[in-house]
């Protein structure tokens, strides 16, 4: 049984709260915040407000980080420094430099580190994954996703860029990280988009050339007006079939449960519904964490040097989106 202690009790780090509940053999033991909203939410775990009361703690096996971005690194070193476990929430950091001296640290400090990239083990998603890889669809030659809400209102450190990466990594760094999972590496990324006052890029369009071939189309917005159901889907066509996925939930994601959904695979006039087990993704993916460190099973799902190219694919859109250009990796 490990012992997890949750840093952060924000918008993820309550859904991890609550995931962590039918994970098996994990169990919440410690969580590290400053802000308590609700006594019900922790109130059968340890609490503290230090890290360093974590670090310290010899109870403590992993640290599941679910703090802003721009604090992932420092937390992410110190834990390692204290030979413990990481989970942490994407995106990992928000450049390359970065990555590298995480990377760095977990390595040298022989621990264990799982990057949250979710929609990998999101049903929908996986389904996709397994056709691709069956030949159910088979070549792919188009893929195009959307991922669309409003603002986060949860947090204020959303707004600055230097905090957050806007959109662009907290949001686009989902579909970009699924479709690398599909096709692999890229050749070549041309982005348009929109910034906020602030200058956080907050709507993107990225048009995608892959080295096999497929070109893909993927959107993501921030900008989405009050009232606006947050909408996630994707179409894959190959030259006679196309599975598509739509949904839209409440605002923000936090409505899941009564979520409007179609899922369909069409083959020439033949349309197939496809459906797909409501496993939680969130308690997937934690499950699927939890069980690689106690099997000491290599991470197959989001292995770190997929992290990497992620990190370094959405720093050459950033530069599009700068330069207005086509950037080749």
């Amino acid at each position: 049984m490990l012992n997890i202690a949750l840093v952060g009790l924000g918008f993820i780090g309550e859904t991890h709260l609550q995931a962590y509940n039918s994970v098996k053999e994990a169990r919440v033991h410690t969580v590290c915040t400053t802000q308590v909203t609700s006594e019900n939410k922790v109130n059968n775990y340890k609490v503290v407000k230090e890290f360093d009361s974590v670090l310290a703690d010899p109870e403590i096996d992993v640290v599941d980080i679910c703090l802003p971005t721009f604090l992932h690194e420092q937390y992410i070193i110190r834990a390692a420094r204290a030979k413990k476990h990481i989970i942490c929430e994407k995106p990992l950091t928000l450049t390359e430099e970065s990555v590298k001296r995480i990377l760095q640290t977990v390595s040298d400090e022989g621990v264990r580190l799982f990057v949250g990239h979710v929609v990998r083990f999101w049903p929908e998603y996986q389904k996709l994954k397994h056709y691709i890889d069956e030949e159910v669809l088979s070549n792919v030659n188009w893929f195009t996703a959307k991922r669309l809400g409003q603002f986060p209102t949860w947090s204020n450190w959303f707004k600055e860029p230097e905090k957050s990466g806007g959109a662009l990594f907290d949001l686009h760094i989902h579909d970009i990280d699924f479709a690398y999972y599909l096709f692999g590496n890229v050749e070549s990324v041309y982005a348009i988009g929109q910034q906020s006052e602030e200058g956080a890029w907050s709507q993107m369009l990225t048009n995608i050339r892959f080295k096999n071939g497929v070109q893909a189309a993927i959107e993501s917005s921030h900008e989405m007006p009050n009232g606006y159901p947050f909408t996630a889907e994707y179409r894959a066509q190959t030259s006679k079939q196309t599975l598509s996925y739509q949904m839209k939930a409440g605002s923000n994601i936090d409505d899941l449960q009564s979520a409007s959904q179609s899922f369909d695979l069409f083959n020439d006039e033949v349309v197939k519904p496809i459906r797909v087990s409501k496993h939680d993704p969130f308690t997937l993916e934690l499950q699927y964490f939890i069980d690689c460190i106690n099997e000491n099973a290599k991470n197959e799902v989001i292995p770190l040097s997929d992290v990497k190219y992620v990190i370094g694919l959405i720093n050459s859109i950033k530069k599009s989106l700068e330069t207005k250009e086509v950037v080749r990796l």
